[in-house]
């Protein structure tokens, strides 16, 4: 990536980690805890990489090279502790395949955008994975996060009408 891309990039991930704070009213924000290093990785299954490993190689070297995630959560993070907001890292394993409102589990792609569940769920897999995030960090941390500023945050979301969200564990 060239000096100016890379600068361009850095520049954006400032701005929006500034308004992201700001405009939230909650004290807490929750981000997913990604591996960014482990994602830029082949699978080794039995000391053996799998098919399309260059493939996913280069994939995953190019989402590193469009801006480093962990950066931005970094940026987050310190202007959020600035004003007296926390951030709270959360693993994101199996967030997007883990349907929000009944807990199944599905095998889907990742060009696959909508999750559909048998339960008549209907929704992003991006939102999906969000309340999914925020389930579990409700769940991680009930003895002290009332359940009512977890619904006012998914409110500032604005979630489809009628999804209702269970927070016990699956």
């Amino acid at each position: 990536m060239s000096k100016k891309k890379a600068n361009q990039v850095k520049d954006f991930q400032h701005k929006l980690s500034k308004t992201m704070v700001e405009n939230t009213r909650a004290n807490t924000i929750i981000v997913g805890d990604l591996d960014v290093k482990q994602m830029a990785q082949p699978k080794v299954k039995d000391g053996k990489k799998q098919k399309k490993t260059k493939q996913k190689k280069g994939l995953n070297r190019s989402t590193q090279g469009l801006g480093n995630l962990g950066r931005f959560v970094q940026f987050l993070t310190y202007k959020a502790e600035i004003i007296g907001k926390r951030i709270i890292r959360i693993d994101e394993k199996n967030t997007s395949r883990k349907c929000c409102y009944c807990g199944k589990k599905h095998d889907m792609p990742t060009w696959e955008r909508v999750m559909l569940c048998d339960c008549g769920n209907n929704i992003d897999r991006d939102r999906n994975s969000a309340i999914n995030i925020m389930i579990r960090y409700l769940s991680q941390n009930a003895l002290w996060t009332g359940y009512q500023q977890f619904v006012d945050n998914l409110r500032q979301y604005r979630l489809p009408d009628g999804i209702e969200v269970h927070t016990e564990a699956k």
